[in-house]
């Protein structure tokens, strides 16, 4: 329910009590305090998790809830940007599942596992967020359901299927009886905008309830994803930077490769870059840099090298045609379709003021193209400003 604080202070006087005689409910116990503590991005979740795995295994608890802790421990790391490290507890955690013949436990390993590889491969992820609904639904876990189904939307959307992305938010909230879960309704209304269609997402965000008063840090981070690119949709980079920028400061509890870091950072950026705030562009890469290079998302790496393309168009660097070239390559191979077709929008800004008229139609045209996929609007317009479609050709996507 989101009530951290509360859940905290109950399950800390279960552990006082008992710590004096370490068994399977001490393990529970710490277990669900470190979940609380991962949940509200707190220093205290690495050793709470550790501690429930190790006493587990002391104690000797069964298949089942070893899977539970190693699951735990995972998500742990995973919100540390240790992904390929969390990755091996998911399988760890799917594995002892399977052997104890529980499909609960399995379905949320594997969806947890599809979270730490969306990063890094999208298209495994979508599979095995799949593969976790399946099970989900097969036993009739709506709540885990709830949460393989977002897994599955976000690694669709790194893939640029969204049409795929949205056909499983609707089956979930219509055909699975799933329209009470406001993760997924957060979901709807951030593809909503993504596409440009801020009405729809602010009418989805206006009937959120419970998850506005939660205290968990993805809860409040997706709310405001939505509401930034809200912001964006309606061409308002102020309000998307500020939306934008209170996203990155869960970067600490979420892990600055978190999905939701993953696209808050590029929001930002772009939002800066609209607005000439060389102050805030210049944070944002200090942002980046300061982390270890291991621990960045491929297209956060992708990002970076366009905004500093960006930069050195700005300042006149006759690098800069180098740098976007680069930058191109970069989105093309790491980043998602969405992404890309910003960047070469870019770069078309970038050549026509070079005078390569030629170049930059092909930017657009290929841009073009790309919103017309996605079925984004927002992404068409911004096309549709640079450079006028050709007679015949539809002003709307498809």
């Amino acid at each position: 329910m989101g009530r951290l604080a509360e859940a905290r202070e109950q399950l800390t006087a279960a552990i006082d009590i008992l710590r004096a005689n370490p068994d399977a409910d001490t393990v529970r116990a710490l277990s669900n305090l470190a979940t609380v503590e991962i949940s509200a991005g707190s220093p205290d979740a690495d050793r709470l998790s550790a501690e429930a795995l190790s006493l587990g295994q002391a104690v000797g608890v069964g298949d089942g809830e070893l899977s539970r802790l190693f699951e735990r421990r995972g998500i742990c790391l995973n919100f540390t940007d240790r992904r390929a490290e969390a990755a091996a507890y998911f399988r760890e955690s799917a594995r002892l599942a399977g052997q104890a013949g529980d499909d609960v436990l399995l379905g949320g390993a594997l969806l947890n596992l599809a979270d730490a590889v969306a990063g890094t491969d999208p298209g495994a992820a979508a599979e095995t967020a799949r593969t976790a609904a399946g099970y989900k639904r097969r036993i009739g876990d709506r709540h885990g359901l709830a949460f393989a189904i977002p897994n599955m939307a976000q690694a669709l959307l790194m893939l640029g299927d969204w049409d795929a992305a949205d056909a499983e938010l609707a089956r979930a909230a219509d055909s699975d009886g799933l329209a009470d879960y406001e993760v997924l309704a957060c979901c709807r209304g951030w593809l909503a905008a993504l596409r440009g269609n801020a009405a729809a997402a602010q009418t989805i965000l206006a009937g959120l309830g419970r998850i506005r008063v939660s205290e968990d840090a993805q809860d409040q981070a997706l709310i405001t994803l939505v509401e930034g690119f809200a912001a964006a949709a309606r061409r308002e980079p102020q309000a998307a930077l500020g939306h934008a920028r209170a996203i990155l400061a869960h970067a600490g509890a979420l892990g600055i490769s978190h999905e939701l870091m993953r696209w808050a950072w590029p929001l930002a950026a772009r939002a800066a870059h609209d607005l000439r705030d060389t102050a805030t562009v210049g944070e944002l890469l200090a942002l980046l840099d300061s982390r270890q290079p291991g621990h960045l998302a491929p297209m956060l790496r992708a990002e970076r090298d366009l905004v500093r393309a960006r930069r050195a168009a700005d300042d006149g660097d006759p690098a800069a045609a180098a740098a976007f070239a680069a930058a191109v390559g970069s989105l093309r191979g790491l980043s998602t379709p969405y992404h890309l077709g910003h960047g070469l929008l870019d770069h078309a800004q970038f050549v026509i003021h070079a005078g390569d008229a030629e170049g930059a139609a092909a930017a657009v045209e290929e841009a073009r193209g790309i919103a017309g996929h996605l079925r984004c609007q927002s992404l068409l317009d911004r096309a549709a400003d640079l450079m006028p479609a050709a007679p015949g050709v539809p002003a709307q996507a498809v």
